[in-house]
């Protein structure tokens, strides 16, 4: 069996030489992302795992030539998939997985570090705009605020279970009850309720239809004019437009964001929106690296590689996304 891995990162790199080994598998790593000057290069080989760019949500034919080239699935190294276009993906019999779990103390450490920096007005002393003096800018205490964290799966129930063991108040919304939350004093609240009352509130949840811009002028409208936004989860769950509307009529004491609207490939100076939102001294802006950690990075790229593994050899995988038989015959 033979896995073509695109994306490799350095630091991925021996990670996924050890899988091989152990797992008797040959896989060939590439650090460049998949487009038509290498896409060719998955016909020798049996399985395909890369991070699909915006090309994938719109280009047909990128589908068509990995079915061509024999490909029956593609395991996406990562937890969105939201660039996956699941129409071209069905009609040309593609198998999609993802990493849905992987160290989620990465991010939940990095979310509550963000939001302790939003307290204590970090961003102000890292991008001086004016002249900061230590006694302008009196901080906040976890203690005395409410937080909100929007979406409780597991990295959200542990973003929340933590700042509840260190004194905060707690409200979340999710989709499902948490009563293993609720048992700790954490209070299951209705979005609205979220909005209005936090003081502070984060977001983990997937992007997908329903996610894209609920954080739009009017729900961040409901939100307190001193509270706090912190986005760990994708960039265009914000209306980033809306967002800077705000801040303009003075709207939101700190913003810290991991994730930008239109980032492609994490460079985040090259993104429309990065200067107009770096121009207000109470935002925080990081280029995606709250889940970059050594623990999470190996995680990914071993289930990347497991899944990619399961599907060519038992058609199916724990973290499938889409479901196509192979036994389906390409025309």
């Amino acid at each position: 069996m033979k896995i073509l891995f695109y994306n490799v990162a350095d630091i991925e790199k021996s990670f996924i030489d050890q899988w091989a080994k152990s797992n008797n598998v040959t896989v060939k790593t590439l650090s460049v992302s998949i487009d038509y000057n290498n896409i060719e290069l998955t016909r020798d080989y049996d399985a395909v795992v890369f991070y699909p760019g915006k090309a994938f949500l719109t280009d047909e034919n990128l589908y068509v030539q990995l079915a061509q080239n024999g490909m029956k699935q593609i395991s996406v190294k990562s937890t969105g998939y939201d660039n996956i276009n699941f129409t071209f993906a069905e009609k040309y019999h593609l198998s999609i997985t993802n990493v849905p779990n992987y160290s989620p103390e990465s991010v939940a450490h990095f979310t509550i570090m963000s939001i302790i920096m939003l307290l204590r007005h970090i961003p102000i002393y890292l991008y001086p705009r004016q002249v900061a003096h230590r006694k302008d800018f009196i901080g906040q205490e976890l203690t005395d605020l409410t937080i909100g964290i929007y979406g409780a799966g597991r990295l959200g129930s542990l973003v929340a279970k933590t700042l509840k063991y260190m004194g905060a108040r707690v409200l979340v919304h999710s989709r499902t009850n948490k009563p293993e939350l609720e048992q700790l004093g954490i209070e299951s609240v209705d979005f609205k309720t979220l909005l209005t009352a936090s003081d502070v509130i984060s977001i983990h949840v997937p992007l997908n239809e329903k996610t894209h811009h609920l954080f739009d002028f009017d729900n961040l409208s409901l939100m307190k004019q001193d509270a706090m936004l912190v986005n760990t989860a994708r960039g265009s769950i914000i209306d980033t437009n809306a967002l800077i509307e705000h801040l303009q009529q003075g709207k939101f004491k700190g913003v810290a964001l991991d994730a930008l609207e239109d980032e492609e490939f994490f460079e985040i100076t090259a993104n429309p929106y990065y200067q107009a939102l770096m121009a207000f001294d109470n935002v925080l802006i990081t280029p995606h690296i709250a889940y970059f950690t050594q623990a999470a990075v190996r995680d990914i790229a071993i289930t990347a590689l497991d899944n990619a593994r399961d599907i060519v050899m038992n058609g199916e995988s724990e973290n499938i996304v889409l479901n196509w038989e192979a036994s389906h015959e390409f025309y």
